[in-house]
């Protein structure tokens, strides 16, 4: 077979209830003959391929709800993909999600290419995530094998990591705490790695963020952190994430001074074994003067 055969699974809702429905697309491009193997080309074609044809599962799923307020464009729940193409001795070879993306990371022209295919899998039913599919349970949201290859090549890629944290359902976490360890583990502390702690604790903090954070700080941070200039660095990180913190304006929105004090402020002492009680302090008045700047 000379080509490379693309086969997407969905699964999402129709109609105006819960009533589920798989569909699976089969799309099909020209493997590069120069190597049995998958090439720089094959591998972009495929990223190409998969952007466009997760684009036109969403449509395939149109949230035409009636019983609802809230509405987004498309109801899709969760996907899997398999890449399928023959080697040398003519056998029929299946690549999945997770060895795709390590072998697509590895080279820095597609880098683009595969943030794109985690924007694509965002923004799925109820306007959330789409999960990917496990074949024993639900899997991790669509698109973390991706940015993980990224990251496993690079630390610069964590902040675009703790973007995409952002956008998962951390209320329902699956492999997401042991994927940040890792990272951890495998780059030590330094600027980036407590960029991704501080988020933990904070945008990304979900079921187990504080306890992790907390055990970071018993497994290293604190002895990183007794340097003056580590400790001024990472002050200043931890004024980013509050300013980059897209809650705090929705939760302006919302009006509800309690909920902003619970939600937002409450948050600065996750930092109590961090930060000094002047220091906390600073960091609540800045953000109680954006309650009072914008209800002015």
């Amino acid at each position: 077979m000379t080509k490379i055969k693309i086969s997407i699974k969905a699964y999402g809702y129709v109609d105006n209830n819960y009533k589920g429905k798989e569909i699976t697309q089969n799309s099909f491009i020209e493997k590069d003959l120069t190597s049995f193997l998958l090439t720089e080309k094959d591998l972009r074609l495929i990223l190409e391929t998969l952007i466009i044809s997760i684009k036109k599962t969403k449509t395939l799923y149109p949230d035409e709800q009636t019983n609802v307020i809230y509405h987004n464009n498309n109801r899709l729940e969760s996907i899997k993909f398999d890449i399928i193409f023959d080697d040398e001795l003519g056998d029929s070879q299946i690549i999945e999600e997770k060895a795709f993306f390590e072998q697509a990371a590895k080279y820095d022209n597609l880098s683009s290419l595969i943030l794109k295919y985690c924007e694509v899998t965002d923004d799925g039913a109820e306007g959330t995530r789409i999960w990917g599919m496990s074949e024993y349970d639900e899997g991790p949201p669509a698109g973390t094998y991706a940015i993980l290859a990224l990251v496993n090549q690079s630390k610069n890629w964590i902040s675009n990591y703790i973007d995409f944290l952002r956008t998962n359902d951390l209320d329902h976490e699956v492999e997401q705490i042991w994927d940040i360890q890792s990272i951890i583990e495998k780059y030590g502390w330094g600027k980036e790695t407590c960029r991704l702690a501080i988020a933990r604790n904070v945008s990304c903090c979900g079921q187990g963020g504080k306890e992790q954070f907390n055990n970071f700080l018993n497994n290293g941070l604190i002895d990183y952190l007794n340097s003056d200039e580590h400790r001024k660095e990472f002050l200043n990180l931890i004024l980013q994430e509050f300013r980059e913190w897209d809650q705090i304006y929705f939760r302006l929105k919302k009006g509800f001074k309690q909920h902003y004090i619970d939600y937002i402020i409450n948050y600065v002492q996750h930092f109590n074994r961090v930060l000094e009680n002047k220091e906390i302090n600073e960091i609540e008045t800045y953000l109680l003067s954006k309650w009072e700047d914008y209800k002015s």
